[in-house]
């Protein structure tokens, strides 16, 4: 029996899948900036793709901050972190101007001078977003991130927690304990709403200006933590725990 042609058996075999080829696009294709269907990617035949794969995951994986950059930055003054921590969920307006913006860069004039507290927003799914510290930690007061609570401004975070992982110092730029923690809950049911990072009343700290924190949401309703982190000194001090 004869094969047939190269080009037969391709038209073939495209005819009898070309719903997985598609379901495979779809997949492994990110749509633009925001989901807006601006992809950089284009497929023809069914078989070939071309152009560059970019993705809000790949960001937080590798750090990029360029497409975060393209966006208008917040920035969040201590007093602002500060009201955030006193407001305990309480005051509207204080978490108002405590919640992170998603898909751009937030600057943290947090100094640990009483506790801080800033809240993420909604937790859709693909929403990337990063803190860079920009204030000097050197106080014993603890900066609390929150996936919750900005429901009271309107963001949709009543359910969100972190994602069951690990966080801490990716880069090894540090030199002390308690500096890595694991979120509470089982992988299909993560239950931590609170990051907590504790700083000593020293110039040790291993979060110091200059550190970025990247948050990815793989899931809607669930946060992924990177911590990319310049020291203060020799990075001894400071500590992550969770909280529900």
């Amino acid at each position: 029996m004869a094969i047939g042609t190269r080009g037969g058996i391709q038209k073939a075999l495209l005819d009898t899948h070309a719903g997985n080829m598609n379901d495979l696009v779809d997949t492994i294709v990110t749509q633009g900036t925001d989901n807006d269907n601006a992809s950089p990617i284009s497929a023809s035949g069914g078989q070939h793709l071309s152009g560059q794969l970019s993705s809000n995951y790949m960001n937080f994986v590798s750090g990029y901050l360029g497409d975060l950059a393209s966006e208008v930055s917040k920035s969040i003054t201590d007093a602002v972190a500060d009201t955030g921590g006193a407001a305990g969920g309480t005051s509207v307006v204080g978490i108002g101007a405590a919640t992170l913006s998603g898909s751009t860069i937030n600057d943290l004039l947090f100094t640990g001078d009483a506790a801080g507290r800033v809240f993420l927003p909604t937790a859709t799914v693909d929403t990337h977003l990063a803190v860079q510290i920009t204030g000097d930690m050197d106080a014993a007061n603890a900066l609390t991130f929150q996936t919750s609570m900005s429901s009271a401004v309107g963001q949709d975070t009543n359910d969100a927690v972190f994602a069951k992982q690990v966080i801490g110092p990716e880069l090894g730029d540090c030199d002390g304990t308690a500096q890595t923690v694991v979120t509470a809950g089982l992988p299909s049911t993560p239950v931590s709403k609170r990051l907590i990072y504790t700083p000593a009343a020293a110039s040790t700290n291993f979060l110091s200006v200059g550190s970025i924190i990247h948050f990815y949401c793989p899931v809607d309703n669930q946060w992924l933590v990177k911590v990319r982190n310049v020291k203060e000194g020799a990075g001894s001090t400071g500590t992550f725990t969770v909280g529900a």
